[in-house]
């Protein structure tokens, strides 16, 4: 049985809630979202880097969340909500799944680390802000592509895929450090739309 290894609000989240909507039976090893419990022994042969999220798929081990997800959705996954090379719109599908982690979580995890994790001597304010005006930039970006399309569509239309998954975690995390208020229509709506979805809601309870 897959095995995820998981804590609270991190990139594993993306794993939990990618295994929900594909219907794959999954077992949860909660880890504590600290250096020393990622930093063990036990820990590190599971994870190489000492970092979440981490999966053991039979003899397979990953530590990537954007590979995790595309490796689960190709060996689990069934169109639409997975695409594949000549599908017309593979191209923006495989965009959306690396600008998930890319481009959308850097900032986001620049303000994790100067408002939540860094002890407070460490901190920069500055670095905060300046991420916060970059995260909400390619916010903006991420709405554009959203305006106009079908008020209950997706990244790609009105199926759901892999690719909000990804962009879906990076909005969960905004959201999370209260940046997801007064988010622009589309994107807000967007976002409306992914905390709906059952698979999403079991991932956060998980």
């Amino acid at each position: 049985m897959l095995k995820i290894h998981h804590a609270a609000h991190a990139r594993s989240l993306r794993v939990v809630w990618i295994a929900e909507e594909l219907g794959v039976p999954y077992e949860l090893k909660h880890v504590p979202f600290n250096p020393a419990a990622m930093r063990t022994d036990e820990f590190l042969s599971v994870s190489m880097f000492g970092a979440l999220p981490a999966i053991e798929d039979g003899g397979v081990r990953m530590v990537e969340s954007g590979a995790i997800c595309q490796y689960l959705t190709e060996k689990y996954g069934k169109a639409p909500f997975k695409r594949v090379l000549g599908d017309a719109d593979y191209p923006a599908y495989l965009q959306w799944i690396h600008a998930g982690e890319a481009t959308m979580t850097p900032p986001l995890g620049a303000i994790a680390q100067h408002t939540v994790i860094r002890p407070e001597e460490k901190r920069m304010p500055l670095v905060a802000a300046e991420a916060a005006e970059t995260f909400k930039e390619r916010l903006g970006v991420l709405n554009k592509w959203l305006h106009g399309r079908d008020q209950n569509d997706y990244l790609l239309g009105a199926d759901m895929t892999a690719a909000d998954v990804m962009v879906g975690y990076a909005l969960h995390l905004a959201n999370f450090f209260g940046m997801m208020e007064g988010a622009p229509a589309d994107a807000a709506a967007y976002w409306a739309r992914l905390q709906s979805r059952p698979a999403y809601q079991k991932a956060v309870a998980a």
